[in-house]
């Protein structure tokens, strides 16, 4: 299987947040003004990153912290497994 993260712009990625943002606001049945509010943002950055997945990495964490999937990110950079013996001793400070 083709690995499709190649295929992938950053505009991409931004537009694929964008969408899944608004489809968490709307699962709530909240208003842009009410996750405005429960995330201490403006509506105008509520709406903004909705439209286009622009805005500033703590706006993106105050709204997923308020629809409560802080989860999410659990995996975003997420550390390498180590790929020898030796790497994964380095990593548990015995090398």
């Amino acid at each position: 299987m083709a690995d499709l993260s190649l295929l992938l712009t950053p505009a991409d990625v931004e537009r694929s947040l964008a969408r899944r943002l608004r489809a968490a606001r709307k699962a709530r049945g909240w208003t842009q003004e009410e996750l405005a509010s429960r995330s201490g943002l403006g509506v105008a950055t509520v709406a903004r990153l909705e439209r286009n997945g622009q805005g500033q990495l703590r706006s993106l964490v105050l709204l997923c912290a308020a629809l409560g999937r802080l989860d999410a990110f659990d995996g975003v950079l997420a550390e390498e497994p180590p790929t020898t013996l030796d790497e994964l001793r380095r990593r548990r400070g015995r090398g």
